[in-house]
């Protein structure tokens, strides 16, 4: 173990692998560690070895090798391979050394629900749910229910309750720029979805990519909650439009589909100028009306950035989410240039600030409050899984010894 380093594969660059109250990091020399005791302390885990094949295409479809797509060290710039324990040992030239029931354990996926139930707290320690395929398993259909438990977002099993039927509910109230600019067509609807056709028919523009964005948001909450058997939808959404005036196009709604919360809105195109004030203090009304204890309230707002707003407006806004009983949690989405987008920055901003000095929420657990962000442009359907946590499975760093 002496001649070996560490390769860490995380989120990033600094990822750390922690063994046994030891931390470890990439280039992290290997002697610390007992040969014949790592894979038993690491539980399910892949080794990293150097890529065999000429074409990494020859690495998809096998299960035991997965190909790895990013460099990493030792020697970044030679491909590597996620292995499984059974073939690296069958590489090594000896004999396997643990028993059948570790060796059975260390052949299944280590995939983790990400459910904070499962996280542990100061008084507990982790209980881990892991997926129950195969370690390199294809995706299952997450619109499949399967029999005991659920299939993630990302196609891993779990035998455990879907965490997103789990969490607490919201009401999601987008506030959507309609004004004159949201017509350029430098942003556009997303392509070869169920709903393009009829959204670029009518908004083929800046306007045309928001009800794109709300049309998957609706859509991968619903398949979401749909894996999670018969469960119903628990969170109330609202729409709200907006140029100099504003109107309200949906209210507090549990029960349309996807396709009926677009119908509602596909009358509507850009034109007119923009007033983010009208907009807020609207939104704010719309908050106190349908004010609900059991859900926590999430202001969406989708615009090109092209306005000013007082501070003072969004501060009343936030203190008056704080005295009903639940901070508001703000989304400000950029589909113009990031030059214009100063006021949805800001606005944002104070959202945090107003949520980092809130009383916490004592019915809900401290996982399960979801931060003001601002986002420019961003992928449609990771607008749901950002704000609403669907179901993605966690995956510790994984590590491995290299000579």
């Amino acid at each position: 173990m002496s001649r070996t380093r560490w390769t860490i594969d995380g989120p990033d660059d600094a990822a750390v692998l922690e063994i046994e109250g030891r931390r470890f990091s990439t280039n992290d020399e290997g002697a610390p560690m007992m040969c014949n005791l790592l894979c038993q302390t690491l539980g399910r885990h892949v080794h990293i070895d150097y890529c065999r094949s000429d074409d990494e295409a020859a690495c998809t479809g096998n299960d035991e090798i997965q190909h790895i797509h990013k460099r990493l060290l030792p020697d970044p710039d030679r491909p590597k391979d996620y292995v499984t324990h059974s073939l690296f040992w069958k590489r090594s030239g000896f004999r396997d050394p643990y028993s059948k029931e570790e060796q059975a354990m260390f052949a299944q996926c280590d995939a983790m629900c990400s459910g904070p139930e499962h996280a542990g707290d100061a008084g507990t320690l982790p209980q881990p749910s892991y997926c129950t395929l195969p370690m390199f398993h294809p995706p299952s259909d997450p619109s499949v229910a399967p029999a005991l438990g659920y299939i993630s977002n990302d196609g891993h099993h779990f035998n455990c309750r879907n965490p997103v039927v789990m969490q607490q509910a919201f009401h999601v109230i987008f506030v959507a720029d309609r004004s004159g600019s949201m017509s350029y067509d430098d942003r556009q609807p997303l392509q070869n979805t169920p709903a393009s056709a009829r959204i670029i028919a009518t908004a083929n523009d800046r306007f045309g990519a928001v009800l794109s964005s709300l049309f998957s948001f609706w859509s991968a909450r619903a398949a979401a909650i749909g894996s999670g058997g018969n469960a119903a939808r628990r969170d109330a959404y609202s729409v709200i439009l907006f140029n100099h005036g504003v109107l309200t196009a949906i209210e507090d709604d549990f029960t349309s589909t996807p396709d009926q919360l677009l119908d509602a809105l596909l009358p509507y195109e850009a034109d007119g100028g923009t007033n983010y004030t009208t907009a807020i203090t609207h939104a704010q009304g719309v908050m106190e009306t349908n004010w609900s204890t059991e859900r926590s309230p999430v202001i969406i707002f989708l615009s090109d950035g092209e306005c000013h707003i007082a501070d003072q407006t969004m501060q009343d806004l936030c203190r008056r989410s704080v005295q009903l009983g639940k901070a508001v949690s703000f989304h400000s989405v950029s589909f113009g240039p990031d030059a214009s987008s100063v006021y949805l920055r800001r606005m944002t901003e104070i959202a945090q600030d107003a949520q980092n000095n809130a009383p916490r929420d004592p019915l809900a657990p401290p996982a399960a409050t979801v931060r003001s962000t601002y986002t420019q442009a961003l992928d449609t359907v990771q607008l749901a899984e950002t704000f609403l946590g669907i179901a993605e499975s966690l995956r510790k760093p994984r590590g491995a010894l290299m000579h």
